[in-house]
């Protein structure tokens, strides 16, 4: 069985060499690396034709203007030659047993796409890096066995040539930034396909620092919401399942409630209570799994968690308000 190895790029010339090189040294490495340069203005497309001489599968493929991930995933498909197609972002790495646990998840669950996970040591240094790979982790990895998912994840995925083609593909019409276009993806495949999450299946990855996660999950939990507003059900496990959100929620709710104890009524202190022992309720297992493998990060990972719940809460508020007004998702109908 021929596999294919999709890799959309843009301006990825700092990331983009070592994570084709961990996928040619891969066990079972794809027999087709195919890079899509989504118009860089960097020096991306020298280093893939560079590495091009030197190993025959990887191929550049150029898109003709900037179109994001989901139309260089696309474009890429329309080109490859194997009937298992991997996905990943230009900013990974492989391990080596990545390829080898995808493909035997796909034979021993006969599952027609699969969804991975980031390994807990970021490939960047730095103290929310190592919280966002850990937080991620925790999530799927404590679950152990692949199990049925309603996200494809592209920057760790795979799928059947024959299903992609058959639900229709990445939706092109989701731009960058825009941000939902693997879950969009997912719950088109899952409507008549067995897509699994695999806890095995991981690759590592360069974090964003703080200031840019906080952007991207206000970004990408808002435009989630959109998603989220129009069949009204959570994933089923991860970061996204509804214990987590209710967990995420009660954070700014709790310093709500707070406030207004210490300026208004006293029976807000009751609702205080609640919202804390919520948030604690959600996180818990997640605070121990810190304090038992890196206890010197666990109060740093306190005090990240209560900010980014209170970030992800806000882009949940505004996803909300954006939907009420009339924004809708770019939903692609089958």
């Amino acid at each position: 069985m021929k596999t294919t190895l999709i890799i959309p790029a843009w301006n990825a010339e700092n990331t983009i060499k070592e994570c084709i090189l961990s996928a040619i040294n891969a066990l079972h490495s794809p027999d087709e690396i195919l890079i899509i340069d989504d118009c860089s203005t960097d020096k991306t497309a020298d280093i893939v034709l560079g590495l091009g001489k030197k190993f025959n599968k990887i191929k550049l493929l150029k898109m003709k203007v900037n179109s994001g991930p989901s139309a260089a995933r696309d474009y890429g498909v329309q080109s490859a030659i194997g009937e298992v197609i991997f996905f990943t972002d230009s900013d990974t790495i492989f391990l080596f047993d990545t390829f080898k646990n995808c493909l035997s998840t796909i034979s021993n669950y006969k599952a027609d796409a699969v969804s991975g996970i980031y390994h807990p040591e970021p490939i960047n240094s730095g103290i929310t890096q190592h919280y966002k790979a850990l937080f991620f982790y925790f999530h799927f990895f404590k679950h152990k066995n692949p199990f049925p998912y309603q996200t494809f994840n592209g920057q760790i995925g795979a799928i059947k040539k024959s299903v992609y083609k058959d639900v229709g593909g990445y939706n092109t019409d989701i731009l960058w930034g825009m941000d939902y276009e693997n879950e969009e993806f997912g719950r088109r495949i899952i409507k008549s396909y067995l897509l699994v999450l695999d806890p095995n299946f991981q690759v590592k990855h360069n974090f964003p620092n703080f200031s840019k996660l906080t952007r991207t999950y206000f970004l990408r939990v808002s435009t989630w919401m959109l998603i989220f507003m129009k069949d009204l059900k959570f994933e089923s496990k991860g970061p996204a399942a509804m214990d987590s959100g209710l967990a995420a929620l009660s954070v700014p709710l709790s310093l709500i409630c707070l406030f207004l104890y210490y300026f208004f009524m006293k029976i807000f202190l009751v609702f205080f209570i609640i919202f804390i022992i919520i948030w604690l309720y959600g996180y818990f297992k997640f605070f121990k799994f810190i304090l038992d493998t890196k206890p010197k990060f666990f109060l740093v990972s306190i005090l990240l968690n209560i900010w980014f719940s209170s970030v992800i809460s806000c882009g949940a508020i505004w996803g909300i308000s954006k939907w009420v007004f009339g924004k809708r998702a770019v939903i692609k109908e089958i």
